[in-house]
């Protein structure tokens, strides 16, 4: 594993852990010794996962970090969190599309009532430029 290889580190820490799930799931009283080094060589995997980060700044959605904990499948969390933001874009997508509609409407009840002033309006609109 390279420095600064912050994969690799995080993959490293991941085995070193595995190694002690397997150990502790068919623990006997005479693999104590080895259990202790396993979880050393965890803690030691975990301070390189540090180094290789460098001074890395990671930030992590903290209901993500909650699902975790819960088991969810973080997958999950991210096709969620996708669906969320397609429905708060559907939203808005909505409420665009009806402030064009009223924009529409009253500049149609402005060239009524005021027809010199809305064909005004539409010559600086058409030329930004001018005036």
């Amino acid at each position: 594993m390279e420095a600064g290889d912050p994969e690799g580190a995080v993959r490293g820490a991941l085995t070193k852990i595995h190694s002690v799930e397997r150990l502790v799931k068919d623990f006997s009283p005479g693999s104590s010794e080895e259990l202790v080094q396993r979880l050393n060589d965890f803690v030691a995997s975990l301070g390189k996962v540090r180094e290789a980060t460098g001074k890395t700044e990671v930030e992590f959605p903290v209901e993500l970090i909650k699902r975790l904990d819960t088991g969810v499948n973080p997958d999950k969390f991210v096709i969620d969190a996708l669906h969320t933001c397609v429905v708060e874009n559907q939203k808005v997508k909505g409420k665009a599309t009806n402030l064009q509609k009223f924009h529409d409407a009253l500049v149609e009840q402005a060239t009524a009532a005021f027809p010199v002033e809305a064909e005004a309006y539409r010559k600086l609109k058409s030329n930004p430029g001018s005036g």
